[in-house]
């Protein structure tokens, strides 16, 4: 996203106030997209939207040679930085009280055990945050925050006993037939209404600016139920800690987490997290500073329905000259569609067997396009 968009737009996203504080601190993006569109592998560079960190650790996993995590909001990149020196700082156990996974009493310690690995900027965010991480830093974003409210009010209309049914359920037959007669009922929808309306969400989980270029949809409110009608009939819910996260405030089990979480990955992950450069800056600008043919893999997140439809090209244009032979980049859409430019194809080809297959095992409910992107141009091909 360069300045000169956001001039264009007479709306700079990057000075709204929700980029003064934590917007996201989770990544609300199923992982396991990322991962299996893009497979990065050891050797490759990645270039990934920090956002909150979740799915550019969880890549991190594969341990490519190096991460560039992007973000223009230098919070995202501070929450970073801090769950990257808990990776160093701490056992698997640990960190996952630091976080919030686990309750703890004794964060404040663990995070002066952590403070050491990070960089005086983020030391001093955070320093400034005692009661942040006291309450776990996966709580504390503007977004989290916003469906802290949403469970509450889900209490009230389904009650805790229901919520903990659904999230136990163990079948997909079971599922659409708790969904038929006890879930979908006529205040439940009536209040997906309006609390995923756009004002509502404007108001409190994310920003108006974020809908500036959103054409194609109506109800916000009515779009976003359909997704989440799909998540909760069509999908498994035992794994989905997604369900379990906007339900019940927690991860049921630690078995059922981000991949970065997991404590089988830990180990690599120490290994991986001294690979990833953060970087605060605009993606746009980030990527003509970089040299042609560097980078193998990019997650684009959704950045691209914040821009207008030139911004879009621009980016995708610059990706296409760093991008290594063989390269792949993903991204997806909430509520603006974007498509691939024709003037890009074939140099940038949609893997649409793959990008639509991914989109149905989505586990968040919220996104309605993913795209998969390969790139073709002359040179030997790594992937």
């Amino acid at each position: 996203m360069s300045t000169k968009d956001h001039a264009e737009n007479g709306n700079s996203i990057h000075q709204r106030p929700v980029f003064k504080r934590a917007l996201f601190a989770q990544c609300w993006e199923d992982p396991r997209m990322d991962l299996a569109g893009l497979d990065p592998e050891p050797g490759h560079v990645v270039v990934s939207v920090t956002s909150g960190g979740c799915n550019t650790l969880s890549l991190a996993t594969r341990e490519p040679e190096r991460i560039y995590a992007v973000d223009l909001n230098p919070v995202q990149s501070w929450l970073l930085a801090l769950k990257i020196a808990g990776i160093r700082s701490l056992e698997h156990g640990e960190y996952l009280e630091l976080l919030g996974v686990r309750p703890s009493r004794r964060r404040p310690e663990l995070y002066a055990r952590s403070r050491d690995a990070l960089d005086p900027a983020a030391a001093d965010y955070w320093d400034a945050r005692s009661a942040d991480l006291l309450a776990g830093v996966l709580n504390v974003g503007h977004y989290e925050r916003y469906l802290a409210a949403f469970r509450g009010l889900l209490r009230l209309i389904h009650g805790r006993r229901r919520i903990e049914r659904l999230v136990g359920i163990s079948s997909l037959e079971e599922q659409r037939r708790f969904y038929d007669e006890e879930w979908n009922s006529r205040l439940w929808r009536a209040f997906f209404r309006v609390f995923f309306s756009r004002t509502v969400l404007g108001m409190g989980g994310l920003d108006p600016a974020f809908f500036t270029y959103v054409k194609e949809i109506g109800s916000f409110g009515d779009h976003f139920r359909e997704r989440a009608r799909h998540v909760l009939v069509d999908l498994p819910v035992t794994d989905n800690y997604f369900v379990a996260q906007i339900c019940l405030g927690r991860y049921v089990n630690e078995r059922y987490v981000p991949p970065y979480l997991l404590a089988e990955n830990y180990p690599r992950l120490r290994r991986a997290v001294s690979r990833i450069q953060i970087v605060t800056d605009e993606m746009g600008s980030f990527l003509k500073s970089l040299p042609a043919d560097s980078v193998d893999r990019f997650n684009f997140s959704n950045i691209f329905e914040w821009v207008p439809e030139a911004g879009f090209r621009e980016m995708l244009q610059e990706a296409f000259r760093v991008s290594r032979p063989g390269g792949r980049l993903c991204y997806r859409n909430l509520l603006v569609r974007r498509q691939l430019p024709a003037s890009l194809q074939p140099s940038l080809q949609v893997d649409r067997a793959l990008s639509e297959r991914l989109l149905s095992e989505d586990r968040s409910f919220v996104y309605s396009h993913f795209e998969v992107v390969r790139v073709r141009k002359p040179g030997p091909e790594g992937g």
